[in-house]
């Protein structure tokens, strides 16, 4: 199972030009999470930026995804779709289901080759209902192709949040996960198949555990919200609650 989902990850591997950071986070292990924190909550955005803050929350496990991403909102954009190599900044960061942090990715339109974001300003959406490589489709976080030395495919890395939409039956199923290709966090529990979560927008948990006591909700998409101008809640109230947060995402695991 796990050959065959790295396999079709392998099929593309796509190559995108970005813009300039203006998110940066920074996350040390000390005993517990000590942040040292450099934000755009510090600094002053363009004025003209649109930022938005991300959510996800697994549909099995409970594993999450907070994050960040900004744009130029005095652009135009084809279709009203903001895409990878249209945006400023985008920091994401990957949660177990205890809320403790597994994984933060700085900049990652610019350090992932295979990175793929699409948002739609028009209804404010994330668009990845789609396979991951799809314009419709969502790629983050980190998956790097390992070969040996004649060159010949023997496995991947990396923590993964991507989509996939198959069509067993000529009806897309929908769908995104959180995979640790390699099992670089062996300690981590895992969700559904050989992935630590996933969530599938038209299937409920009893559906897909076969468990009619498994509750009858369907799966959550990333979801985008407005963060109010001015962007990025100037000043040390949002230094305050930043903190806040992110000291009840104890016990970090690690980070990049």
């Amino acid at each position: 199972m796990r050959t065959i989902i790295i396999l079709m990850k392998v099929e593309v591997f796509l190559m995108f030009s970005f813009g300039k950071l203006i998110i940066s986070l920074t996350y040390k292990k000390i005993g517990v999470i000590a942040v040292g924190t450099t934000l755009s909550l510090c600094s002053v955005t363009p004025a003209q930026a649109a930022t938005f803050d991300i959510s996800w929350t697994g549909q099995i496990l409970g594993y999450s995804a907070e994050g960040r991403f900004s744009y130029d909102d005095a652009q135009t954009f084809a279709d009203g779709v903001v895409r990878g190599d249209d945006l400023e900044a985008f920091d994401i960061a990957f949660f177990d289901p205890q809320g403790n942090l597994i994984q933060v990715f700085e900049d990652n339109h610019l350090t992932y080759p295979g990175f793929n974001f699409n948002f739609d300003t028009q209804t404010g959406e994330i668009l990845q209902d789609g396979f991951f490589n799809e314009p419709n489709g969502i790629d983050i976080g980190e998956y790097t192709v390992l070969f040996d030395e004649a060159g010949d495919f023997i496995g991947a890395t990396g923590l993964n949040f991507w989509s996939a939409a198959p069509a067993p039956d000529g009806e897309p199923i929908p769908h995104v996960h959180l995979t640790d290709f390699g099992d670089e966090f062996p300690s981590l529990s895992v969700g559904f198949g050989s992935h630590l979560d996933v969530a599938f927008f038209t299937r409920t948990q009893a559906q897909l555990l076969d468990d009619p006591g498994a509750g009858d909700q369907l799966g959550q998409r990333m979801i985008a919200t407005k963060v109010p101008e001015p962007s990025a809640l100037v000043g040390l109230g949002a230094i305050a609650l930043l903190g806040a947060r992110l000291r009840k995402k104890s016990g970090a695991i690690d980070s990049i």
